[in-house]
């Protein structure tokens, strides 16, 4: 591991080292709030930020994507790939441990089966993590009680850490390196400094008070499907999907078609969609597995809390708190799962639909 000094005031100097190669995201203020977006002026990067409302999720899962594009000649169909810039290199300056360990996550489901998806795995290839250290977390979070850390260095190549005037800057992989080799002006890093980082990480870590109990959680989700616990948990959810489309791991997308009769061509697009959305599971026949809301509420816990480690050995949440902060009838995911660990345990399995 390589520990630099980086000042403030040269984080322009960092962008222009680096956007030779690559197309640099980074959070900017917006009238929205602060937002991952593509840099072309380095003074609009804002890395004094708490987190971003929007996760930057949408770098390698786009709100809206080409699958593939298609013309009609005759009898002849000609597909054409996507003609998006795959191949170029992307760092994502300043992104928070929570955001970056979501791919993660993501990854178990789009390289899950015989078929990889193609598009989501050549964006995660091209990625480069320059993480931050979150110095002050939210009062919704809650990454400790998901294997995570406001100072999670695991999914990152660079991470910096804020020291006041400066940034303690760490080469965390071989990537990390290289990026940092192209940086030569980077001060030393002293005793002190080091201190300080370790000092910012511990006193972090206590902020978060909250501690999820997850241990029995999998267990009770899956033996308490007709539970009437979730009549209550769902009373007062109205089903907006915000909790999905905050959400740095929820991947839940639908696929169009979109024709152009007239001129024999058209697109195959994929774009977000929710599982809370009543016509998510609608089927041609008119047949819909999830009437109500309080199954598409019970959906979204399970999958997250049950299915994913049942499937992948994970927890399908980093808890960044998006859900929580952003729910407009206060529903708590925090004060759901104590509810579901409040049921009266179970020996044998319920019947599932």
């Amino acid at each position: 591991m390589n520990e630099k000094i980086l000042l403030k005031e040269k984080i322009s100097d960092v962008f222009d080292a680096l956007k030779g190669e690559n197309d640099i995201i980074a959070p900017v203020k917006t009238d929205w709030g602060i937002e991952f977006r593509q840099i072309e002026n380095p003074e609009d990067i804002a890395l004094d930020y708490l987190n971003s409302k929007v996760p930057p999720k949408a770098i390698w899962l786009p709100k809206v994507e080409t699958l593939y594009e298609y013309e009609i000649d005759g009898k002849d169909v000609k597909i054409k790939t996507p003609p998006e810039k795959l191949g170029k290199k992307v760092i994502v300056l300043g992104i928070r441990p929570c955001d970056a360990h979501s791919i993660k996550i993501l990854d178990t489901f789009f390289k899950q089966g015989s078929f990889e998806d193609d598009l989501f795995q050549k964006r995660k290839e091209n990625l480069s993590f320059i993480g931050l250290g979150c110095n002050s977390p939210r009062e919704t979070c809650f990454c400790t009680s998901v294997a995570g850390s406001p100072f999670n260095k695991q999914d990152v190549d660079v991470f910096l850490t804020d020291l006041g005037e400066k940034y303690l800057v760490e080469t965390i992989s071989d990537n990390g390196e290289a990026l940092i080799q192209q940086l030569p002006w980077l001060e030393d890093s002293s005793e002190a400094d080091i201190e300080l980082a370790k000092e910012q990480e511990r006193l972090a870590e206590d902020s978060i008070k909250t501690q999820v109990n997850l241990e029995n959680t999998s267990k009770l989700l899956d033996n308490n499907f007709y539970n009437a616990v979730w009549d209550e948990i769902s009373a007062t959810c109205l089903g907006c999907g915000s909790c999905s489309f905050f959400c740095p791991t929820c991947h839940c997308f639908d696929v169009i078609d979109e024709n152009d009769y007239a001129n024999h061509r058209g697109r195959r697009i994929r774009v977000w969609d929710t599982c809370q959305s009543p016509l998510f599971t609608l089927q041609t026949s008119g047949y819909n597995p999830r009437t109500s809301q309080k199954e598409r509420c019970r959906q979204r816990l399970e999958h997250k809390f049950c299915y994913y480690p049942e499937n992948y050995g994970i927890v399908g949440c980093v808890g960044c708190g998006r859900c929580i902060a952003y729910c407009p009838v206060n529903n708590d995911v925090r004060d759901i799962i104590a509810k579901v660990n409040n049921i009266e345990p179970r020996t044998e399995e319920a019947g599932k639909t």
